[in-house]
């Protein structure tokens, strides 16, 4: 087939946004466009109709290095015991996992009960920590330093120590453990909490300098301290939305970068799903929307990916859970080829409008924070916390009102439907108590029945 695009185009009259505008007036026969048509962001921002033009970025995200595993697979343990986790890490290893977190709570309550090295051994036994590296998930109280440690003499090359930017060992625990990432900025509590974001996305730049600017003072290269951060942000089964935020974080992460003439270092991104749009009521249709987000995560350009099991919302998972979870990986990198283009969604009029609009937005909010202290005077009380309250507020009353759909629960809402096994256990807590997590699901059921 020789024929362009153009070729095939050429002769087809030109048509302007007004001459589209005024077909789609003709058709509303007088109701009104904008409260019919335009549809906005939680922080705004209009997102259509139709847009027939939009700034060009370049590139919004990090170039794939790896085509055969272009993000890690990192899947979160949440086992009680050191022996039943161990169980499930060697399983998923063998399934395809390449990175392990492990959520430590010392009582297993909702993480595994995990005090010393000796547990830490039993929970790690059989596991090659030069192949799969070891991520402590952020908000545990495990000694970094005696974790790193422990890493260093199992041939550990790479791990994460789970390190707030605000923690005062940061520095000292980058000099020490130079090929380790150090701390994790755990943006994704905004959302969890009913953020927008752009709030989430000011977060993460607050955390991100904060952590960036501690090690250059200590004397570390721009390089290897933007190598020793990892950001964390959430998806959810918004796509579009998602995918844009995600670029619109590597934007405003790079702006930082270029602040200290380090552009050339790709930030670490990683993305989870989302915990508060999971349903207890539904939770088959959780397979919908982690899917739904992965998807939006694998075409952003992240470094590493959690996928939540669809049972996340009942208790811990048990192994067709994490498999089921796993597999949505695998589709995604080995048949949908979603790694293989870097940015796909470079150029789409919707994505760079929404991208250059949540950057903005996020920008003017990270000033803000910085004036008001950065992210270690983040407290209640502080107009950035007021804020992220009141999205909560506005956003709750929504799904309240009927006026936001959570399938299965205040829409479409199937009887009889099969329950889904899972073991008895809570979901972890927020890394930050300051920002408690929520669950849609509750608002949505409140307002189905009142």
């Amino acid at each position: 087939m020789t024929e362009t695009l153009h070729t095939l185009i050429d002769g087809l009259p030109t048509r302007s946004a007004d001459h589209w505008r005024a077909l789609a007036d003709a058709a509303l026969r007088g109701e009104d466009f904008d409260t019919t048509l335009v549809r906005r962001t939680p922080d705004g921002i209009e997102r259509g109709p139709v847009f027939f033009q939009a700034d060009r970025l370049g590139a919004a995200a990090a170039p794939r290095t790896d085509g055969f595993l272009p993000w890690q697979i990192r899947q979160f343990f949440t086992e009680s015991s050191p022996s039943e986790a161990n169980t499930a890490i060697l399983a998923d290893l063998m399934g395809g996992v390449s990175e392990i977190g492990l959520h430590i709570d010392p009582q297993g309550v909702f993480g595994v009960a995990i005090s010393d090295q000796d547990d830490l051994g039993r929970a790690l036994d059989g596991v090659d920590v030069s192949i799969a590296p070891v991520f402590l998930e952020p908000g545990h109280d495990f000694d970094p330093g005696l974790f790193a440690g422990w890493m260093k003499k199992a041939g550990a090359n790479r791990a994460g120590l789970g390190v707030d930017a605000a923690d005062d060992r940061l520095a000292d625990l980058a000099k020490n453990h130079p090929g380790f990432c150090i701390a994790c900025i755990d943006a994704r509590v905004i959302h969890e909490t009913g953020g927008t974001e752009a709030q989430e996305l000011a977060f993460a730049a607050a955390g991100f300098a904060e952590a960036f600017g501690k090690l250059i003072e200590a004397g570390l290269s721009a390089t290897q301290a933007a190598a020793q951060i990892e950001v964390l942000f959430a998806v959810d089964a918004d796509i579009h939305l998602s995918l844009s935020k995600i670029r619109a974080g590597y934007l405003v992460l790079q702006n930082i970068l270029s602040a200290y003439d380090a552009a050339s270092s790709a930030p670490k991104i990683r993305a989870v799903t989302s915990g508060r749009m999971m349903t207890r009521q539904a939770p088959w249709t959780n397979m919908i929307r982690t899917s739904a987000a992965g998807f939006a995560a694998a075409c952003s350009g992240v470094t590493s990916l959690t996928i939540l099991p669809a049972t996340h919302a009942l208790g811990r998972p048990d192994r067709l859970a994490r498999r089921a979870a796993r597999n949505l990986h695998i589709l995604l990198q080995e048949e949908s080829h979603s790694g293989l283009v870097d940015d796909p969604a470079r150029g789409s009029y919707l994505h760079e409008h929404l991208t250059v609009q949540l950057a903005e937005n996020a920008w003017k909010m990270f000033q803000s924070i910085e004036a008001d202290g950065g992210y270690s005077a983040i407290r209640a009380g502080r107009e950035f916390v007021s804020q992220v309250e009141t999205a909560r507020q506005t956003l709750l009353a929504m799904y309240e009102r009927g006026e936001r759909v959570l399938f299965g629960i205040n829409r479409y809402a199937a009887p009889d439907l099969r329950e889904m096994k899972y073991k008895e256990g809570r979901t972890p807590p927020s890394s930050v108590l300051l920002f408690p997590s929520i669950r849609l699901e509750d608002a949505a059921q409140n307002g189905a029945s009142s």
